[in-house]
């Protein structure tokens, strides 16, 4: 079944993933991959972090991508054959989907807000983990006001209330994040805030731009182009006109977590961590 993401794919690859590409690479970093590991990356969507965790893994690794979309999971597919990665499997999946395990990193890059069960996908992951396995997650947040993602979001809920996009994010703060990964039988271990430029010469191109994601796509074909032309109108206002500059460093938050008991690897400031069993013990970190 067709995904509203299938629509949009090759477009968001266009315009979007150059600018994500290094907040992938964050996680991939942070989740510290080795030669020979075994990876799932779930909601993998046009895989930038699927290309760097094979590339990481190696030869002897293997990484399998899913994603509900078919789109993004066949634009995956040809990125790392492009690539010259043979140690990519891509399979169009639910999130809950980690069959092939045991896997020693699961990853999910800004898929988790689409999943009205977190918790599952999380407890699924969790169990496909090896003994020494860890679950990497990032998401968009904390939220800032002058966002242009979160200016434009106001911008049509002013003008068109029935009509307002779901912000693809989650709660990012540490406690929250921690107490999610808590009831998935999982403990954090990390939790890490990133910041990257993202830019558009002009302001109207980043409105564009918006087209090519979801949900805006369903709801620029649902309101057309005159009644969407108001909305950019109105944005266009807050930030200098349709041809002002546009440049913010949006925070991502990165969350890593392991079993309980477990012995994991994390990037070199911490270069191994012990993940404590009982509830709200802090983590011995080496």
């Amino acid at each position: 079944m067709a995904t509203p993401w299938d629509r949009a794919a090759r477009g968001y690859v266009e315009e979007w993933v150059p600018r994500f590409t290094p907040y992938h690479l964050d996680l991939i970093q942070e989740a510290k991959v080795e030669p020979g590991q075994r990876v799932l990356v779930a909601c993998c969507g046009p895989g930038t972090e699927v290309l760097a965790a094979a590339r990481a893994v190696g030869e002897t690794g293997r990484v399998r991508a899913t994603d509900k979309s078919a789109e993004m999971v066949k634009i995956c597919g040809e990125l790392a054959d492009a690539a010259g990665l043979e140690n990519v499997y891509c399979e169009e999946a639910d999130a809950k989907d980690a069959s092939g395990g045991l896997f020693d990193l699961v990853v999910c890059a800004f898929g988790l807000w689409q999943l009205d069960d977190r918790v599952g996908a999380l407890t699924a992951w969790g169990r496909s983990l090896s003994s020494s396995g860890k679950v990497a997650v990032m998401t968009w947040g904390p939220t800032e006001e002058d966002d242009p993602f979160e200016r434009a979001s106001l911008c049509l809920q002013h003008l068109e209330p029935d009509f307002v996009p779901p912000a693809p994010r989650i709660l990012s703060q540490r406690d929250s994040m921690a107490q999610m990964f808590e009831e998935a039988q999982l403990t954090m271990v990390r939790h890490t805030v990133f910041r990257h430029t993202l830019a558009f010469k002009r302001a109207e191109d980043f409105f564009n731009a918006l087209r090519e994601t979801y949900p805006w796509n369903e709801i620029w074909d649902q309101l057309g182009d005159a009644r969407m032309s108001r909305v950019a109108a109105r944005f266009y206002g807050l930030v200098g006109g349709p041809d002002a500059p546009l440049s913010w460093d949006p925070a991502a938050t990165l969350a890593i977590a392991g079993l309980p008991g477990s012995e994991i690897e994390v990037a070199s400031r911490r270069s191994s961590v012990h993940v404590p069993i009982s509830k709200g013990s802090t983590p011995n970190l080496k």
